[in-house]
């Protein structure tokens, strides 16, 4: 029975994590508020004096040996502890003070040390003197008490007193407000408060975590994992990325190439939800490692929310350009031309079929940025030009619903996307993305049927050509990055 609640406790466990590392700024903020409160409670606190007066039970009893004598006392001392608190004792105390007697019993305690005959009678005021003066009329009251009770109920010759032996001094100090303990408290609550909140909007509000989200939701295999930071130019001063962030923008383009049959697709396009950040920086990394994995590749400047929140930005001051501008990297930036941004806006396919046409002639891949609302190419007007797709998902942004909203979206325009590209991934929640594949994500090209000539066929183009074959034209030179205009 352990064995099959186990996976559930994980799982639980695992939620409860994912829902902490999250919100953890939240949770970081509760726990600063609560220590805050503490430090403003304990200073807000009010100064306590305190003051303790001694009562000793005294039992006079002819006859009696000592021993006999002080058992019976004690016998009777655990009693009047009780009664040290009761309205009968604090009931003068408060009419003198002029406050109730649930509020004076605040302030007042009575104490029997265990196998002793004495009493300890505690009190706690605003003042020194106050403290002291309430602590030895709590104990001239209780001793008053005592002996009215005794002598009503008999002892069979035994006499019981009440004697003050310590009158209460009056105190140097007021406590201290406990500094310490009071913004521990604060701490945890805090800490509390930011946790439960944590759970109730990850409950609220799921978002996309790990590669077994993406598999759960959308059923497609995570084709990469990049880092939480990607730049679009990297550091902006050399122009330096990390090696971690290298290797996983070349392991998205590998894992491309291998689920798309063992060649890279021609245009390739990346699908984001409406949130611009989710996929800021994206499509320029995959373009660098697509030139630094051997290919000529193209970025269409089709997506201009994201250019602009690139850091630093990718488009310009002023005009968006108009021409092809190369960029570092090895990759052409290449905008969309007006007439393909009108035809697209109004359905019209000839234009934007004639622009991809011209990249592929220009280019080994093009990468294609776009969302159902990007500007100057939305996603339903690039879909049927573009020869595989994967979306974009941020872990721990990217919500449930915005990703089943643009599956939803693509499977519309019958497009089946190729995989996922999960960005934002912490260390510790990278996997092994090809071991987490199925046979199924692997598309297998199409193959061609091979052509058949008859003997005729052959005879007929012999003469056709009228002589020795002819020597094939040569292939058309591929034009290097920024050669188109």
């Amino acid at each position: 029975m352990s064995r099959d609640g186990a996976p559930a406790r994980r799982a639980l466990v695992g939620g409860f994590g994912r829902a902490v590392s999250r919100h953890a700024g939240l949770v970081g903020v509760a726990a600063l508020l609560g220590v805050a409160a503490g430090v403003g409670a304990s200073q807000l606190a009010s100064e306590a004096w305190h003051a303790e007066a001694t009562l000793l039970v005294r039992v006079d009893s002819p006859g009696s040996g000592l021993a006999a004598r002080g058992q019976f006392a004690q016998q009777r001392v655990a009693s009047y502890a009780e009664l040290g608190t009761s309205p009968e004792v604090l009931g003068p105390v408060a009419a003198d003070l002029g406050v109730t007697v649930d509020e004076l019993a605040e302030r007042v305690s009575v104490v029997n040390p265990g196998g002793t005959a004495v009493l300890r009678v505690g009190s706690a005021a605003g003042t020194p003197d106050g403290a002291a003066s309430l602590a030895d009329d709590v104990a001239e009251s209780l001793s008053t008490v005592v002996d009215r009770v005794e002598s009503q109920a008999g002892t069979g010759g035994q006499t019981v007193a009440l004697d003050l032996t310590s009158p209460a001094a009056v105190p140097t100090s007021p406590d201290e407000p406990g500094l310490a303990l009071t913004v521990l408290t604060g701490l945890l609550a805090g800490l509390a408060v930011g946790l439960a909140a944590a759970v109730v909007l990850s409950r609220a509000r799921p978002t996309v975590d790990t590669v077994d989200d993406v598999r759960r939701i959308t059923g497609l295999p995570v084709v990469g994992q990049l880092p939480g930071s990607l730049r679009h130019v990297d550091d902006p001063v050399t122009g330096a990325s990390s090696a971690r962030t290298r290797t996983a923008l070349r392991e998205v383009v590998q894992n491309t190439r291998a689920l798309h049959g063992g060649s890279l697709p021609a245009t390739l396009l990346l699908a984001r939800t409406d949130s611009v950040r989710e996929a800021v920086g994206v499509d320029g990394g995959l373009a660098r490692a697509v030139v630094e994995l051997g290919a000529t590749c193209a970025l269409v400047q089709s997506d201009f929310d994201t250019r602009t929140l690139s850091r630093p930005s990718t488009v310009p001051v002023g005009a968006v350009p108009e021409e092809v501008e190369a960029d570092r990297h090895g990759y052409d930036r290449v905008p969309v031309p007006d007439g393909v941004v009108a035809s697209s806006r109004h359905l019209v396919r000839s234009g934007t079929h004639a622009f991809f046409a011209a990249l592929r002639e220009d280019y080994e891949v093009s990468v294609v940025q776009a969302s159902s609302d990007s500007h100057p190419l939305a996603l339903r007007s690039v879909t049927d030009e573009v020869d595989a797709v994967l979306v974009v998902v941020r872990s721990g942004v990217t919500t449930v619903e915005s990703l089943r909203s643009l599956s939803a979206e693509l499977l519309s325009l019958d497009v089946e996307p190729l995989g996922v590209v999960l960005t934002g991934v912490p260390p510790w929640r990278r996997v092994l993305v090809r071991g987490t594949w199925q046979d199924d994500d692997v598309r297998r090209p199409a193959e061609e049927a091979a052509p058949t000539f008859s003997i005729a066929d052959l005879v007929d183009h012999a003469a056709a050509v009228g002589g020795p074959r002819g020597l094939p034209e040569p292939a058309r030179g591929r034009r290097r990055p920024g050669a188109l205009s």
